[in-house]
């Protein structure tokens, strides 16, 4: 199947990805985006490098060696002074994404670069030691402090990014209509049932997720008319039943997380969740194949979860073996594959 939605999404990341190719562009984008350059930019227009250096606070020769690495990239040109290329404002238009990948490409690619080799070989000596895992403290989110939520809000907003333009590409491919109360597990800050609202005005939701999540999450979806709809509920699946009287239950990115025993278990207790008759939807990234791709840096966002990520025919096997039925795989092209697993519980 394929959408006009679907083709929106994908061109928003590819258009993105344009500029993260390389980590030096990268980092010079990163820079100029921390120093002003940007929004001085669109202001003004044109600016030469003499204005720019004092905006950047930079010497004149270090915003020489910025501006050459950006209009090698394409983001300025010089046309009477730098300007920003039509190209870059293109992509400006998703520019918390085009941001966020930005941010976390450059955060985890000092662990590609020094734990490469376990990152292939051995797993849990690369979690041990790479730095991004001390960004997603799943643990921090069992209780709410001012510390924990600063901290849990660092990747719940780049999480929350991300979903913002995966989402539609997955919900426009589900009969919404045929749902009343959607369950969204490990649901992050509402964004993917915020956005499945939005599509269903009849439907209502519940996000079950951490405490702390709980709290950003529910200042995330008072933004949006459909996030009166949404609601969330403080729990952990580690060591909780799910509620029931849901007759769509969705995991969104949540289950690669965990270990494959995890998953099942989390699997099951969805299923004993469902109402019969009801659907569960399993939307997840799926094996990263690196055969053929061009090799860019915003490949390290995904690069650095590379054994994590597991082909759909996992949960299928896992959901068949819960009796689900009608159980179907759908591919999706975004940045990188992803999937989608949809199976009906049989009525009693």
């Amino acid at each position: 199947m394929w959408s006009s939605m679907d083709g929106m999404t994908s061109s928003n990341f590819a258009i993105v990805d344009r500029y993260l190719a390389t980590e030096l562009s990268a980092r010079a984008l990163a820079l100029a985006f921390a120093r002003g350059w940007v929004d001085s930019l669109l202001e003004r227009e044109r600016l030469d490098a003499a204005e720019l250096a004092g905006k950047g606070r930079m010497a004149a020769e270090a915003a020489r060696a910025v501006l050459d690495l950006l209009a090698a990239a394409g983001v300025v040109e010089l046309d009477g002074g730098y300007r920003l290329t039509t190209g870059f404002r293109q992509a400006l238009a998703a520019r918390d994404l085009l941001e966020a990948k930005l941010w976390f490409a450059n955060l985890v690619a000092p662990d590609v670069h020094e734990h490469f080799e376990a990152l292939l070989t051995d797993v849990p000596r690369f979690m041990a030691n790479a730095r991004v895992f001390e960004l997603f403290r799943y643990d921090r989110c069992l209780e709410v402090t001012p510390e924990n939520l600063a901290a849990t809000r660092r990747w719940v907003g780049y999480t929350t990014t991300l979903t913002k333009y995966e989402a539609p590409a997955a919900l426009t491919r589900l009969d919404l209509a045929g749902h009343r109360s959607m369950l969204d597990i490990g649901g992050n800050s509402g964004e993917f049932a915020r956005q499945a609202c939005a599509l269903a005005p009849h439907l209502r939701a519940t996000v079950f997720v951490l405490p702390g999540v709980c709290t950003i999450g529910t200042e995330h979806v008072a933004r949006f008319a459909e996030g009166a709809r949404v609601q969330f509920l403080a729990g952990d699946l580690r060591g909780q039943d799910l509620p029931r009287g849901h007759d769509l239950v969705s995991f969104k990115s949540v289950l690669h997380d965990w270990p494959e025993d995890l998953a099942a278990a989390f699997l099951g207790k969805a299923v004993a969740a469902l109402e019969p008759g009801g659907r569960l939807v399993v939307f997840e990234r799926g094996p990263l194949r690196l055969d053929g791709v061009p090799l860019s840096h915003a490949m390290v966002a995904n690069l650095v979860f590379l054994p994590f990520f597991r082909s759909p025919e996992f949960y299928q096997e896992v959901l068949a073996g819960l009796g689900m039925a009608d159980i179907a795989i759908d591919w999706i092209e975004l940045e990188m594959p992803f999937f989608l697993v949809t199976a009906r519980k049989v009525a009693l």
